[in-house]
């Protein structure tokens, strides 16, 4: 976006007890400044639309990279990383039925693997399908008792999405139970916990 000019157009104020020539001369001033600016605005939001359309070289490595994977998959369907990895992709760049594509393929050949079936909750998260994202996190958890991220998204997603404020607390709590004092979640937790029993009605 073109860089604003720091300088500012004299104060018509300070004219208007002058001559009417004067005067017709600072209202051109106002005007010229005025169209200047406007000018500059409609610039710099053509500049932001242009690079805006501009290919992004980083996404353009992504997709680069997507392809490398899928090239491997096509030689080896049952390629573990490669399907992984091409879930990962997917995710970071918030393509997420496509994550959770490629995640539910890497479960078929490794399906105790807790790290893939949380980052596949999470996706369904994205998608708002509440349910599913829970399934994955407890399936998660279930097959690694010691697996804190879903846990901590379980907690997440009965608090934030299904007002299950009961569920949220016994999620969080398992994940306490399991999480080293120096995770820094632990407080945040802990303090989300408190806030949850005090504002559940008393017996």
């Amino acid at each position: 976006m073109a860089k604003k000019d720091a300088r500012r157009p004299q104060n018509p104020v300070q004219n208007v007890s002058r001559a009417p020539q004067k005067t017709v001369k600072t209202t051109s001033v106002i005007f010229i400044s005025f169209f200047s600016i406007l000018f500059g605005f409609a610039l710099g939001v053509w500049v932001m639309n242009h690079l805006a359309t501009r290919e992004n070289p980083a996404a353009k490595d992504t997709e680069s990279q997507a392809q490398l994977l899928q090239s491997r998959l096509q030689k080896n369907p049952n390629d573990l990383n490669a399907l992984i990895g091409l879930g990962n992709i997917y995710f970071d760049n918030h393509r997420h039925q496509e994550a959770i594509d490629a995640y539910s393929r890497a479960l078929t050949i490794d399906p105790k693997n807790p790290d893939v079936r949380t980052d596949m909750g999470i996706m369904y998260r994205e998608l708002k399908q509440f349910d599913k994202a829970l399934e994955s996190f407890r399936r998660a958890a279930k097959d690694d008792p010691a697996h804190l991220n879903s846990r901590f998204n379980m907690g997440i997603v009965l608090k934030y999405d299904k007002n299950d404020l009961h569920g949220a607390i016994q999620a969080w709590e398992e994940f306490l139970k399991a999480a080293p004092a120096e995770d820094e979640r632990t407080v945040m937790v802990l303090m989300e916990i408190d806030a949850m029993k005090k504002s559940l009605p008393t017996k």
